[in-house]
Order: structure tokens, then sequence, then C-alpha cells
């Protein structure tokens, strides 16, 4: 699969990965999981393989890369594609970041003078980081949905979640 973000996105996003052979190989499987999961599901099947098929394509690194641009005379900013991306990579990331499979079972990595983060804390840091990704993804769907006959596949098939409550029974 092709990745459209790399590590110094993260950087870009402020979003710091420490850099070592274990995180090589595990950042790029969160940065595919959250393409794939998150972001086609977002952008709809179509309009997605497009993108990653024509990624180079100057209306898909403007979609990408974000900038400035005139709707209805006011100028507003896209904050780009690779922005949401990092942040569903990074919530990602911070959940199982630090587990690896090994050939002694499924472990956590931790040093003699570290305290390891709660299941909670993780979750929390996952939840919020997912939201910030959603934030984000919200400005570039206003994007798409304005430049809309530059994007002739947007919303062809896509589940676009948009703000809302859920209301849940209390038993």
């Amino acid at each position: 699969m092709t990745l459209l973000i790399n590590r110094n996105d993260f950087a870009v996003n402020n979003r710091q990965i420490t850099q070592s052979n274990f995180n090589s190989g595990t950042l790029d499987q969160h940065v595919s999981d959250a393409q794939f999961v998150d972001i086609q599901k977002l952008m709809g099947l179509d309009f997605y393989n497009d993108m990653i098929r024509n990624y180079t394509d100057t209306k898909y690194q403007t979609l990408l890369n974000g900038g400035s641009y005139t709707y209805n005379n006011t100028t507003y900013t896209n904050v780009g594609l690779k922005s949401a991306i990092v942040f569903y990579a990074y919530s990602r990331y911070v959940l199982m970041g630090s587990q690896t499979d090994t050939p002694f079972g499924y472990i956590e990595k931790t040093t003699t003078d570290s305290i390891r983060v709660s299941d909670g804390g993780k979750k929390n840091m996952y939840k919020e980081n997912k939201n910030i990704a959603f934030n984000y993804w919200e400005n570039v769907r206003n994007f798409l949905e304005r430049k809309s006959t530059e994007y002739p596949l947007w919303e062809s098939n896509c589940f676009v979640k948009r703000g809302g409550f859920k209301i849940s029974k209390i038993g």
C-alpha cells in the first residue's frame, strides 16, 4: 500500500515519535491502518483508490498538503489530509506503539527506569488524538465540499460522519 505520510509529517504536526529500529516498522503499520480503515471510510472507496493511484497529481497534492483557497469570495485554509492521517495514525501508535510480537509472546517494551503508562491513560490519549484527527478531517471535508467540481468522486460512496451525540440507556 502507498503510504501518504512519513515520519516527518508527524513532526510537522507536533507529534514526536522517537527514532528507533523498533519504531520504523510499527509506525508504517499504524499509518497503513489509519489510511485503510479511517480515511478510506471517510473518503469513499472510489475516491480513496483514485487518490492512492494518482496521489502525485496536482489536485491530490493540494488535498494532501493543504493551503489557502477561495470560496464565495472568502479565503479559507485547508489543513491538508496528511494532518488527519497523522492524527489517526498517532492515535493508533499511542495505544499500541510500545507492544511487539516476539518469539516469546506479545510483550510491551520497557526499561528498568521507565514507568508504564496505564491502559486507561493510553485509551484517553487514543481517544483525544482520534477526536483531533476527526476535527482535521472536518476541515478537509469542508474543502472537498466547496471544491467538489475538482473532485468528482467525492461522496460517491463514503460514510460521512458528522458531529453529534449518542444517547444510551442505563440499565
